[in-house]
Parts: structure tokens; sequence; C-alpha cells
């Protein structure tokens, strides 16, 4: 980058407007890898300027030195007003509040709310001493840095080393990390690679030649989406966004309509690339170049290989753009993926473009390692209307890490989650697969079989979504009751996510307080359910480009969330066309900002408003979320606690299931 293109994007930066570029200025040279095998870490490094993860390296065994090439991770700055924007968010979906559906646009968010120009400049300035290359968003949440790992090493004032804790390999630092100088920055995401977040689904097998799952017709018959349709409701100017864990073909959703001769939504997939950020609205078109994202290679066939030669579809992808296309077809989709993979480098960090050349190394990063990123886009674009997501983690494996566990109102996720809820999106997040044994996950927790829950779940901004067991004939008619998904029809091996969360108090999820069945002081969890036992599931179709689809039955609340994304794209298109209900105070007035305290008002108004209650939602009156013990005491039960499914609101699913006509009625009165 020449000097006047530098100094153009510094100026951006101190006129509010959040730009990037990479810079050779300070002439520093990072220092060289120290040659020496440190002692394993035996429990978390104290640490003085920022959390960056460091629990993750509890008992964790030291290979040897990290040879990466290059490294992307996400700075978190030093918000102006953290607390004003959880707030704010809180209030934009309270429709009790004078600030209910007042949405903002990430600009106003990045004013009001985010880091100062001043602190976003030294944060800024300070990496790209170090030859890094910086990047961002307009809602001013948080920087993209990413370069080389030697010039990384010197800005974090430590070495990288490879860890091995179970079956994870992982990067991390070998000694505390910390800045030279004191910087606005609360903590940095991804400089300990250990995985945090999981997929929520749970492919039940299949074949090429056969079907398997319930197919869309069915699920609509059973939750009635048909009875929406009729009504004139199937997602119609409506945007649904997905946040990707992996990639997917093009040609898969076309071709899971045309196997089960239905209408589909068109998908596009937006890839957070430089191009991509540029067109998001930072100002002028300006974008951040070298940002170290690049355009996802094709998918392939499955293979034991990396990336990004090999690059198989991971029915994740597929089971989430699957149902909401499905089951909202006059929606527009949104496949949000994020892919690193632009740049190669060699021993004494010098960076050049791919492909990688003799004594070159490659890092590329896809999908669910890159959420941040991909929800920092969905935030900048304020495109999607409502956002699936379907994955999460242990809420203890995410504490200091993506929220502060003595004030989980802050963190990168909170942030993230508060700003969506103020532009008004809806977020719907799986519940987990784990029963109420979240913490199964990741292996350095110090007790596996406990009961936990799953972040983002839990996060007082997201509606969270439990799985229930529904027995359906072909036609979609229940053949029995609906019951909640665990050891009753699973034996044990998955169920619904749910419990009390350890971090998040009722303070901040107010519409539950009071409320029949919620227990304790702390936010319950999940919200509302669907299907979600994998005994049945949904019919998933992946690889459809590679000369024959294979479709198989996939459960998990995976596919509970993306049904209650699409269900809630029928919500706001009802909403869209009444003028009495699209009176919201921003550009997008149809919005409903975060659905949960809508849902626990008709729970809470039963009997008083029609639609009832009972009208709009299937009361899970049985099952349970129980697990077998993944690591059972000598003597003890070979099973671990869980949750009893009840009358009103339970911890297995939630306020229940809702019916889709129903609750368009209760929520808009179209």
């Amino acid at each position: 980058m020449s000097r006047s293109q530098r100094s153009g994007v510094l100026a951006l930066a101190a006129a509010l407007l959040l730009s990037a570029c990479s810079s050779h200025g300070s002439g520093i040279t990072p220092p060289a890898a120290n040659a020496g095998a440190p002692s394993p870490y035996t429990g978390p490094a104290s640490l003085a300027d920022f959390t960056y993860g460091a629990e993750s390296l509890t008992n964790a065994q030291y290979i040897g030195p990290a040879s990466t090439g290059t490294l992307g991770v996400n700075v978190e700055l030093r918000l102006h007003d953290a607390s004003g924007l959880v707030s704010y968010a809180a209030q934009a979906s309270d429709p009790s509040s004078p600030l209910y559906r007042h949405f903002l646009t990430p600009q106003e968010i990045g004013a009001r709310y985010g880091a100062s120009p001043s602190d976003l400049a030294a944060v800024a300035s300070y990496f790209e001493s170090y030859h890094l290359h910086v990047g961002g968003w307009p809602q001013r949440l948080a920087l993209f840095v990413w370069g080389p790992q030697k010039a990384l090493e010197a800005a974090f004032g430590t070495t990288f080393g490879l860890y091995r804790q179970g079956d994870d390999t992982f990067i991390a630092p070998r000694t505390a990390p910390h800045f030279t100088r004191a910087l606005p920055v609360s903590g940095v995401t991804r400089l300990v690679t250990a995985q945090r977040s999981f997929r929520d689904d749970v492919p039940l097998g299949g074949g090429s030649l056969t079907t398997s799952g319930y197919s869309p017709q069915q699920i609509r018959n059973a939750f009635d989406y048909t009875g929406a349709y009729k009504a004139g409701f199937n997602g119609s100017g409506i945007t649904v966004g997905v946040i990707g864990t992996g990639p997917m073909s093009p040609a898969d959703v076309p071709a899971y309509g045309a196997m089960f001769d239905t209408d589909v939504a068109t998908v596009t997939q937006v890839d957070v690339t430089d191009s991509g950020v540029s067109a998001s609205g930072i100002t002028n078109g300006v974008g951040f170049p070298e940002s170290g994202f690049s355009t996802p290679p094709p998918v392939t066939a499955p293979c034991a290989g990396s990336l990004p030669a090999c690059n198989p579809e991971d029915v994740e992808a597929q089971i989430d753009t699957e149902a909401v296309a499905s089951l909202a077809p006059g929606s527009n989709v949104l496949f949000y993926l994020a892919y690193s993979d632009a740049y190669c480098s060699d021993a004494n960090g010098n960076i050049t473009p791919a492909p990688c050349t003799t004594g070159q190394t490659l890092t590329p990063l896809l999908g669910i390692t890159l959420s941040d990123d991909e929800i920092q886009q969905a935030i900048a674009d304020n495109n999607a209307d409502i956002l699936s997501l379907s994955y999460g983690g242990p809420e203890a494996a995410q504490a200091a890490y993506e929220f502060d566990p003595t004030d989980p109102t802050q963190g990168l996720g909170p942030d993230e989650f508060a700003a969506l809820a103020a532009e008004g999106i809806a977020v719907f997040v799986s519940s987990g697969d784990s029963g109420a044994e979240g913490c199964q996950r990741p292996a350095y927790q110090p007790a596996i079989d406990q009961t936990c829950v799953s972040y983002p779940a839990t996060d007082p901004n997201v509606t969270s979504v439990g799985g229930v067991t529904a027995p359906l004939d072909r036609f979609g008619n229940l053949t029995n009751q609906i019951i909640g998904w665990g050891l009753t029809t699973s034996r044990g091996h998955g169920g619904s996510g749910g419990g009390i969360s350890a971090y998040f108090a009722q303070s901040l999820t107010p519409w539950q307080q009071g409320m029949p069945g919620v227990q304790g002081a702390f936010r319950n969890d999940p919200d509302v359910s669907l299907l979600g036992d994998n005994a049945t599931g949904m019919a998933a179709l992946t690889d459809a480009s590679l000369g024959g689809p294979v479709v198989q039955s996939v459960g998990g609340t995976s596919v509970a969330a993306p049904e209650m994304a699409a269900m809630w794209a029928l919500v706001l298109q009802a909403c869209k066309s009444s003028a009495t209900c699209a009176a919201g105070a921003s550009a997008k007035p149809y919005r409903l900002g975060n659905p949960a305290p809508l849902l626990y008002s008709l729970y809470a108004k039963n009997g008083t408003i029609a639609p009832t209650y009972a009208q709009t939602f299937y009361d899970v009156l049985y099952g349970d979320n129980q697990q077998v013990a993944v690591q059972p005491s000598p003597g003890a039960s070979p099973l671990d606690a869980g949750y009893q499914a009840g009358p009103g609101y339970d911890l297995v699913s939630g306020l229940g299931v809702p019916f889709a006509r129903s609750l368009i009625k209760a929520v808009t009165k179209q």
C-alpha cells in the first residue's frame, strides 16, 4: 500500500469511518521464535491486559513450536458505551418501552456505542506498526487483524505453539500475551484456536437413492405452515440470514426443491470478502484491502485431506438453508460464509498471494471458526431481518472468551447480539443436542458430567430453540403426542438442550421473571421448540453438484432453529402487510426485534387474548432431556441429571411448540 493510501485509511478512522490498511511504517522486527520447549500449562494464565481464552490451555500438552505462516484474530474493542448498547437493545425489543421498535443502523450503533475514533485509531495503528493488516465494520465493535505469524507474535509479545487436549490439536500462545503499551482492547478471540463452538446437528443416515427423514410437506402440515400459506403468508419480502458453519453448493437447495416437488426460496451466499465488506456500506465503498478474507473454494466430495483442496459439505449448512428455503419459500435467504486463505508466507514472514510455492505455508479457516466475522458482516449489512444460528458451546467454555463472567453483558458475544437486536434483527439459536449436559465438550472442562447450558443460546438478545419428538404419518398428521426430545426417545444419546444459565441473570431477561414454570433467578433455556429428535429428523440433501445427491435424515436443534426462523419470516411478512403492525420507528418498520419478549407475553396473557396460548402453542407435557453419563462415577447412576417436560414453561421444550398460522394471528392480528 502506498503512503497516501495508508494516510487516507487512518484519516477515515479518525472521522468515525471504520476501514483498514496494511502498513510498513515502524520498521519493528518481530522477535525470533523461542526454540526451547516450555513446560505444559497447568492452569489459566494471569492476564493484566485482555482476555483471550487461556483456560483452554489447562493441562494441555505442549507438542512443539507452531509454524502457520499467517494467522487472523478478532480484537474486541473497548466500546464507548457497552452497557448503553445492551440497555438500548433490551428496550428496542420491549413492547412496554417507549423505545420499542426504534431500531438503529450499524453506523448509528458505531457512533453512539462503539469504539471512539481515538481508540479505534490507537488500536489500528498499533497493529499496523507490526506490519499487520487491520479491518473492521461500521458498528465499530471489533477489528479483524491478520498477518504473518512472526508479526502477530511481536504484536502480542509471545510466541505460538501447538498443543493437544484430548483429540483436539490447536495453536496457542506459549506465554501470556500482552501489548507493549496500554490499548483500549477488552479481549482477543482465536489467539487460542481450540474448538469452543460445535454444530448442533445429529445425522441419522441415509442413501444416495433413498430419502429418509420428514419431508418439507410433512413439517409444513404438522406445524401449520400450510395454514399460513393459505392465508397468503410464505415469507415474501422478508430476508432470512444463516450464519454458515461450512460450505454449500448453489445446486443443493434447487435440487432439494425438485426432489420434493416443492417451491423453495432463492439462497444467495454472502462471502465475507474484501469486496463484500466494501459493498456492505463502509463509507464510499472503501472497505479494507488485503483483509485476509477470500472466496471459499468449491465444494468437493468427502475426503480426508484439508482445505483448500478438500472442502466437503458439512450437512449443517445444507439443513439450515434447506429448512428455511422450503418452509419460507417466498423469502430471500442469505448464507453468510467467511473464508480466510488469500495469502501464503515463508519462514521470513514474507507474504505473497496464493497458491503457495515450496517453502510457503497456507493457513485456511472456514465457517464456524470465523462465525464472529460472519455475524459482524450481517450487522454491517443490516439486510437480514432474521438470523438462524445452529451452533454453540458450553457457557463455561465461552466465559472469559465470548463474554465476561463477572459482567456477562460485556464481551464480543453480548456486543454482537445486542447490536443485532438494536437493529431489530430476530436471532434464533439452537439450544444444543446434549440435553441438560451442555458441558460434555470441550475436553478441557473440569467436569463434563454436569448440568450446563449452551452459549449463545443463553444470550439475553436471542431466542433459544429446543427440540421435540413429533410422530407424524406420511401426510404430516400427528399419530401420537409431541414429547420432549431426550432419554425417552433417543435412549440418552442426544436431547434438547435446556437448563438454567450460570451467568445471565433474569434481570437481563425480564420477560421470564414471574412466569409459571420458570426456575431460579437466572435465564432459563430454551424459549420455544420445534422438531429436533434425530430418530425422525428432517430430510437433508447434500452433494447435489457432485453427480448425484445424497439424502439423509438429520436431527438436532440445528433443525429446530432454522424451522423457527422460517416461521418468523411468515410472521414478519404478515406484519409488513399490515399498516397497524408495520409501525416501527425505523427504516424497516415491520421488524419486531428479539421475538422472546413477545412470545412470553402471549404465555402471560393466556386466556385474555385470541388466539390463546393454548391455541398458539402445543404445550409439551411429557418427555425429558436426560442423558446417559459420559464418565459415570463408580457406583453412581449411569444417567445424568436432566429436566422433565410439564404444563406451561419447562426446561425441555420452553414455552412449547408454536403453530405458524396461530402465531401470526397472535403477534400481528392478521
